[in-house]
């Protein structure tokens, strides 16, 4: 039988988190690499500089859009695609 008084202390069901969440990540490591890889891959094999351009450009728009929607609401995401929109159209 013991004969000490034993206190029990709570433990956290979960670790409790204190470093905030890192931005930048292996998602955000891999685009910064493959863009320009990509695009070296394209000029060597003899793509032109103006499709090579356009073609990222619009991979990393739709990839910024994809950001702003999941991050950012509909509403963010609603006005992005009507400034899209207005320049497009000259206006």
């Amino acid at each position: 039988m013991p004969t000490e008084t034993t206190l029990a202390v709570p433990v956290p069901a979960e670790p409790v988190r204190t470093d905030p969440a890192s931005r930048f990540g292996a998602p955000q490591a891999f685009t910064a690499v493959s863009f320009p890889v990509l695009g070296g891959a394209l000029h060597v094999a003899g793509v032109p500089l103006q499709d090579i351009f356009v073609l990222l450009g619009g991979c990393g728009a739709l990839g910024a859009a994809a950001v702003v929607a999941v991050g950012g609401g509909r509403r963010r995401a609603a006005a992005l695609a009507g400034a899209v929109l207005l320049a497009a159209a000259g206006k």
